[in-house]
């Protein structure tokens, strides 16, 4: 009789003189497959060969599986027999409380091998068990207050409290009885700083503008957020073709709402790295770290695969009102900008929105550049101490300059018919402003 060949769920063993080894691969086939099974009496080829099944067998078999896997695991033993009268051993297990461990050591099933885990990926599979690790972990800050969730909570017709009992509902307070690490984001006093920034150009040698956000709860940030996008999401009207013009989105909103909300929800927080938002002059970039959750292929993730990584926040956040458990988000994305909007690497995620348009923002620091390249070289000078002098006399312009005070007064008042330049102030002591 023959069970076929060693693979990620399956592993065969002669005898129980290599138990231990046979254990070493069940959780590394738990670790990857969420479920293995060993035969004993089995040869590597998948020829059953037969072994001695004595009264005590079965029970050291789930006594040392005990002794050795960490968390307990439920085993199916059974006794089995081929159609010669041969007992062999059949040891089966389930489970998704991972990483498993034995005798001390993480392993993970890679074909028919099972190879030791580096700490990357034992962290990554911290966070993707049953066990949600920010549960666990006691906030540092037990002095926290729930003002900007509760409020945001009843004002969606949820009945919100900052009680404990109420939080304890929503899993924020763990096995101590102390708030735990997603209580922190998700009170007044998260000081977790989330950035959106905007650059000149398509990388990120030029900063133009910051937003950040902290000093509140994680949902009030989700949500100004998501606001802020709304806001500069105006319409455009595009030449199209056969001459017609539609109105054209800069992106499309709802790609973008899923990206941060699902950026949010994925981010490994134990890390302390939110999430981020990156503008460039084409497209929107957000960024969140911590990568695919384990066990979750890429297909599996393009095709709506929900699998969050921390199951309670995203419980809250569909009480929210942010997300839903349908796991549209990701093809939706998928639809609208391919695959290749999502790339992978040293454990960021991130996810690219082109723009449906050159913003006119960028339109105007693209005009203003070109009457900049024009500019003489005095005139590029006086703009140039201004906007690093802002409150400077022209007299001192001219000095820096070496040019005449008179000479400056020309230049800065063509600088003003440029609209490169604007005055604000009393005329004595005026604020130059680099437009």
């Amino acid at each position: 009789m023959n069970l076929g060949a060693e693979n990620e769920k399956q592993e065969f063993k002669l005898g129980t003189g290599q138990l231990d080894k046979g254990l070493k691969s069940l959780s590394a086939m738990l670790n990857r497959r969420f479920e293995g099974t060993v035969y004993f009496g089995v040869d590597d080829d998948g020829t059953v060969k037969g072994i001695n099944v004595g009264k005590r067998t079965l029970l050291d078999i789930r006594s040392r599986t005990a002794e050795l896997i960490e968390p307990r695991i439920v085993l199916d033993i059974d006794e089995l027999h081929d159609e010669e009268g041969r007992s062999y051993i059949r040891v089966h297990a389930a489970g998704s409380d991972i990483p498993y461990s034995c005798d001390g050591r993480y392993y993970l099933r890679t074909a028919a091998a099972d190879e030791q885990i580096g700490s990357d990926l034992l962290r990554r599979m911290l966070v993707s068990g049953d066990t949600d690790i920010l549960m666990q972990i006691s906030s540092d800050n037990q002095d926290l207050t729930f003002k900007g969730m509760v409020s945001f909570l009843n004002n969606l017709g949820v009945h919100a409290s900052g009680t404990k009992a109420f939080l304890n509902s929503f899993g924020m307070v763990n096995k101590e009885g102390k708030y735990n690490r997603m209580a922190y984001l998700l009170s007044d006093q998260n000081e977790m700083i989330i950035k959106v920034m905007r650059f000149k150009g398509t990388d990120k040698n030029t900063f133009d503008q910051r937003l950040t956000y902290y000093n509140q709860s994680l949902i009030l940030t989700v949500k100004e957020v998501l606001d802020y996008f709304k806001l500069i999401n105006k319409p455009k009207k595009i030449d199209a073709e056969a001459g017609t013009r539609v109105e054209t989105p800069l992106f499309d909103y709802q790609s973008f709402r899923e990206a941060w909300i699902n950026a949010c929800v994925h981010t490994t927080w134990t890390e302390n790295i939110p999430p981020s938002v990156y503008m460039y002059d084409d497209r929107i970039e957000v960024v969140s770290y911590g990568g695919l959750p384990f066990g979750l292929s890429k297909e599996g993730f393009y095709t709506g695969t929900s699998k969050p990584v921390n199951n309670r926040l995203f419980n809250i956040f569909i009480t929210c009102d942010f997300t839903e458990q349908s796991g549209h988000g990701i093809p939706r994305i998928v639809d609208h900008y391919g695959r290749e909007a999502f790339s992978f690497n040293d454990g960021l995620l991130k996810v690219t929105i082109p723009y449906g348009y050159v913003p006119d923002y960028v339109l105007a620091r693209q005009a203003k550049n070109k009457i900049i390249d024009i500019l003489t070289d005095n005139q590029r000078n006086v703009l140039h101490y201004l906007a690093e002098n802002p409150y400077s006399s022209l007299q001192a312009v001219a000095d820096s300059c070496s040019l005449s005070l008179g000479g400056v007064k020309k230049i800065v008042g063509k600088l003003q018919e440029m609209e490169l330049l604007e005055r604000k102030g009393p005329k004595n002591n005026p604020q130059w402003i680099v437009r």
